[in-house]
């Protein structure tokens, strides 16, 4: 009877192992040498023509501004989801789930862009393509 214990013992723990993911991650790569690992400011322009709109504490951090056409990384460190809408139907609505980030394309037009959270419009900002 100990050898049937035994077993469904090891039985248990297998499968739990593998239904918690238990596993080793291996560390991101380091970073080049004599390259910087800090994040952009959420103020200063974008460079090389990408650009990096954070949502945190309903609120937007968006750049000072962006080059027409540029991909634009919005990440929401929020628990809630969120959208970064274009306001007058202006070109891009873009919904981005609780913890999650996701990439868009700046209109090609330059030009000051009102957004809204279209699940919380208290929130706004400006988006300024040029």
């Amino acid at each position: 009877m100990r050898t049937i214990d035994r077993a469904l013992t090891v039985a248990v723990a297998v499968s739990l192992a593998g239904i918690t993911g238990c596993g080793v991650q291996s560390a991101p790569p380091a970073p080049p040498a004599g390259s910087s690992t800090s994040a952009p400011s959420p103020n200063a322009p974008a460079q090389s023509g990408d650009a990096v709109i954070t949502i945190r504490d309903f609120a937007y951090e968006v750049p000072a501004s962006v080059k027409p056409g540029a991909t634009v990384t919005v990440t929401n460190a929020d628990s809630a989801p969120h959208t970064l809408t274009a306001k007058d139907n202006r070109g891009f609505d873009v919904e981005v789930p609780a913890g999650a980030t996701v990439i868009f394309q700046a209109p090609a037009a330059p030009g000051e862009y009102g957004i809204i959270c279209t699940f919380h419009p208290q929130m706004t900002g400006t988006l300024v393509v040029k």
